[in-house]
């Protein structure tokens, strides 16, 4: 076995099967097959515009995405319909969709033997995926490789469609109000909270300020029933509401920490009275409040808004109980020289729900 084998963690394998899913940074000659559940950087680290190690299967528009953002040569993606089981060296194959960001699927893997292994990759469960037949046929599955992102009750945010609301109702309302300029600015990342962007223009009519690069990949993503030219721009001296990437209002890991010296510097550059900008994400430690925490200083503002496209502590209790697997292998903040411990601790919160539960680090059967 080479070191490269004995490095890969057990969360990125599929037993019987020699798949590896989201563990680019380890190719191998054993590996028969890569998938890729979306295009995030911390699934897709370790591929390259040289990548030449395998195909790489998964959905259409990550396939797009990969080509565009990383340069992959076409002959190296193998894209896979939704909701269509594919032979795949003789392994049943399902893309489902994770309900994460545009083009990010779980894996559902049925083996000639009988055996189903469902990947997560990263998910949000809803009620609305119940209705998927093909997840449906997941339940009592041999093993569920689980998105434990926010696998702590703390992590207990509202539904999306109220984050996204507050949103887009406090910037139709401020736009509404005429007595100064103001810039808004939303951090999100190149793929991802979409869905605040769309119910902004649709409330407010106005076009979006987007990066070249950014406006590429939102072409990738073919969101539906709209033209992106028609929601999006590249001058932005065209709107008001501009996208700024993630990270520039502030920090926000392990608590946020905003960054008025770069809201500042942006009023003045574009000559206006206020900068109002709006943080969704998930790492908030204040969710139990009624009312969403603002920062503020002088003429900079900043929501922050409890909105995430992972499960919460919840949701992943909920989606655990419906899938009822045999197995829960925890694929986020599990540390493989620890013994299995960080694994252990994120496993009692699902002891009561699942046939027999196993630590990452060890070998799935």
């Amino acid at each position: 076995m080479s070191d490269k084998e004995k490095a890969t963690p057990a969360f990125k394998l599929i037993p019987g099967t020699g798949f590896l899913v989201d563990g680019f940074r380890f190719p191998s000659p054993s590996v028969k097959a890569y998938f890729l559940s979306h295009a995030h950087s911390d699934h897709y680290t370790g591929i390259t515009d040289n990548w030449s190690a395998g195909k790489i299967y998964c959905s259409e528009v990550t396939g797009r995405l990969v080509v565009y953002l990383l340069g992959v040569k076409p002959e190296f993606v193998h894209v896979l319909q939704l909701d269509v089981p594919t032979d795949v060296q003789g392994v049943e194959v399902t893309l489902i969709d994770a309900n994460h960001c545009p083009g990010a699927v779980q894996f559902l893997f049925r083996l000639p033997c009988g055996k189903r292994y469902l990947h997560c990759g990263d998910m949000r469960f809803s009620p609305a995926l119940l209705s998927n037949p093909h997840l449906c046929r997941s339940q009592g599955c041999t093993a569920v490789y689980l998105d434990t992102t926010y696998c702590n009750p703390r992590y207990t945010f509202p539904p999306q469609e109220e984050s996204v609301e507050y949103i887009a109702a406090t910037l139709t309302a401020l736009l509404q109000q005429n007595e100064k300029r103001r810039l808004f600015l939303i951090s999100t990342y190149v793929i991802g909270k979409e869905r605040v962007l769309l119910e902004v223009h649709r409330r407010t009519g106005k076009r979006i300020y987007v990066t070249e690069r950014k406006l590429g990949a939102l072409k990738c993503m073919e969101l539906p029933g709209l033209a992106v030219e028609d929601v999006f721009t590249t001058d932005p001296r065209e709107t008001c509401i501009h996208v700024t990437q993630w990270g520039f209002l502030g920090d926000t890991w392990p608590y946020f920490r905003p960054n008025f010296v770069n809201m500042e510097a942006v009023r003045a550059e574009h000559g206006v009275d206020e900068v109002v900008g709006f943080v969704p994400t998930g790492w908030m430690y204040e969710m139990k409040r009624r009312t969403f925490p603002v920062r503020e200083k002088g003429p900079c503002k900043i929501h922050l808004v409890p909105y995430s496209e992972h499960s919460s502590y919840k949701e992943l209790r909920d989606y655990v109980q419906f899938l009822r697997p045999a197995q829960v292998i925890p694929t986020v903040g599990v540390d493989k020289d620890d013994n299995g411990k960080s694994a252990a601790a994120q496993l009692k919160h699902f002891r009561n729900l699942v046939m027999l539960l196993v630590m990452s680090s060890q070998k799935v059967q």
